[in-house]
């Protein structure tokens, strides 16, 4: 082993050395919510890969889950491996025969192998494959911030043989429903080092430029980076309306097929998620394109530039309209739930905001962030409840709160601050 990997595995595995150093000592950690799932026995011999956007706490979490497999004495020892240092990326490079390596190398009994921003690697799902076919007494672990590299890689080589978690931006379940937690989250958005942070406007610039120059131009090799930073903002602009890709093409002055594809590059690196519309029975439904939610607030207002507060805001509407989105998008990973959430418009322009679909259970969802005095529901919402007649439905509201009976169902109109309330009544 060259002198150079031996310093950096040294320097990043203080543990192999001295035991008494923790593998993970964070004070300010905010637990997440997939961590007991992820602890099950279950997973024993299966890789938990852990994806996600850059900063999202990805490593935090993968190594917390070390911490405590150790502490159950499930395992002995972690060896953790960055593939952001280049010695480290040649040396897995060779094969499996690192394995071997590291274990003569730092005696390793019963280990865990954390392989971090695997995305680095040139093809990580065979190696990850090639790991696992060796059926050695070890635990898998790999982290990576984009679904190009990691993700359809995993789902080619490793099929059946790991559990996969979506790791994004902390939620307000995860940060227990503050209200001060919900005001910055509007603006500055989630990510964990920002919310623990006093300085947010300076990190959520540095996370943005980060994600263009590093994920964009250095990792994706993306060939119009300029062209890619003009879509996000216009992306961010009309975010929560009916995308219009010719639009799109016209103002960024490409065809429609690069738009398409630039916009899928968004989604695969949880920069925005798409959202199609919901079709039932009726014939008065449309089908058509997509729309595109930001998975973080504070990305979206980067991108356009504008951390003004919420009560004065001319997005006000959207932006929340957004936030909600984002949380029910939590709520789902975090808990890995098996249900879809899609928008409903007709020709005649009734619409709704989200439909939340679950098997046989259908849950339209309605933000109205404005004041009321007493529970108010648009024409389309009515005609959605008569056509379908959902057990119940949900509107989110400023501040107000009702319950009101509606064609059979019941209708729950809740404030911003308790959108965990909604999670309860779902049930899904």
């Amino acid at each position: 082993m060259e002198t150079s990997l031996l310093d950096s595995i040294k320097l990043l595995n203080g543990w192999l050395a001295d035991p008494k150093i923790r593998i993970f000592d964070q004070p300010d950690f905010i637990y997440r919510r997939q961590i007991e799932t992820l602890l099950l026995p279950d997973w024993d011999k299966l890789w938990i890969i852990l994806v996600g956007p850059r900063q999202s706490g990805k490593t935090t979490m993968g190594k917390y889950l070390c911490q405590r497999l150790v502490d159950m004495k499930r395992r002995k020892t972690l060896l953790y491996l960055n593939c952001d240092y280049l010695e480290i990326r040649d040396w897995l490079k060779q094969g499996v025969g690192f394995i071997k390596q590291a274990i003569d190398q730092f005696n390793l009994e019963e280990p865990i192998f954390f392989i971090d921003e695997v995305q680095r690697l040139d093809n990580p799902g065979l190696l990850l494959k090639s790991i696992v076919d060796l059926q050695l007494p070890i635990k898998l672990i790999a982290s990576g911030s984009s679904q190009l590299e990691i993700k359809s890689a995993t789902q080619e080589h490793l099929t059946g043989r790991h559990i996969e978690a979506v790791v994004l931006p902390l939620s307000q379940t995860e940060l227990n429903d503050q209200k001060a937690s919900l005001t910055q989250s509007l603006i500055f958005g989630s990510y964990p080092q920002i919310v623990l942070s006093g300085q947010k406007e300076i990190l959520l610039r540095q996370l943005y430029n980060d994600y263009i120059n590093k994920d964009i131009i250095e990792i994706l090799k993306v060939g119009k980076p300029d062209m890619m930073q003009n879509l996000v903002a216009l992306t961010a602009h009309c975010a929560g309306q009916l995308v219009n890709y010719q639009q799109l093409a016209i103002d960024c002055r490409v065809t429609i097929s690069t738009i398409q594809n630039y916009l899928s590059i968004l989604e695969k690196t949880y920069v925005i998620k798409a959202i199609k519309p919901f079709v039932g029975n009726k014939r008065t439904e449309i089908t058509s394109n997509p729309i595109y939610y930001f998975i973080d607030n504070g990305f979206r207002n980067q991108a356009l530039k504008n951390l003004l507060p919420v009560e004065n805001r001319l997005d006000a509407g959207l932006l929340v309209e957004n936030f909600v989105f984002q949380e029910m998008e939590k709520y789902k990973t975090q808990n890995f739930q098996d249900w879809n959430i899609y928008y409903w418009r007709t020709k005649s322009g009734a619409e709704i905001d989200f439909i939340i679909k679950h098997g046989e259970e259908i849950v339209p969802v309605e933000v109205k962030y404005q004041n009321m005095r007493a529970p108010k529901l648009t024409r389309g919402f009515r005609s959605f409840l008569q056509a379908y007649q959902p057990r119940l439905a949900i509107v989110i509201t400023k501040s107000f709160t009702a319950d009101v009976e509606v064609e059979g169902g019941l209708v729950h109109f809740l404030p911003l601050d308790n959108l965990s309330a909604m999670f309860d009544m779902l049930n899904l």
